[in-house]
């Protein structure tokens, strides 16, 4: 469940906090002034993310190197294929 807090509350129940995303997989908010600052999200999440933007940036790399002299226009379909394609990746693993 995502929930949202301010900076304040969350200095007061900051351990509450934690174990609410530690135990219940709960995601956060925080808001400073009324707007977003900020997320906490579970580990697991945060370590999906981290994988999926290596995966990315690896791909976007084999994609450079494979179209040295490539039309940029080739190139950036290419890129964006490749995104649909970890995409689809991170649906089939959650």
């Amino acid at each position: 469940m995502e929930k949202v807090t301010n900076s304040s509350d969350l200095r007061s129940n900051l351990s509450l906090v934690l174990d609410e995303v530690q135990f219940n997989q709960d995601s956060y908010v925080i808001e400073r002034k009324g707007r977003p600052a900020a997320v906490i999200v579970p580990l697991t999440v945060f370590e999906n993310w981290k994988r999926s933007r290596e995966r990315f940036f690896e791909a976007v790399s084999r994609i450079q190197e494979a179209n040295k002299d490539a039309d940029p226009d080739e190139v950036l379909q290419d890129v964006l294929e490749a995104q649909q394609a970890i995409r689809a990746e991170m649906t089939q693993e959650q």
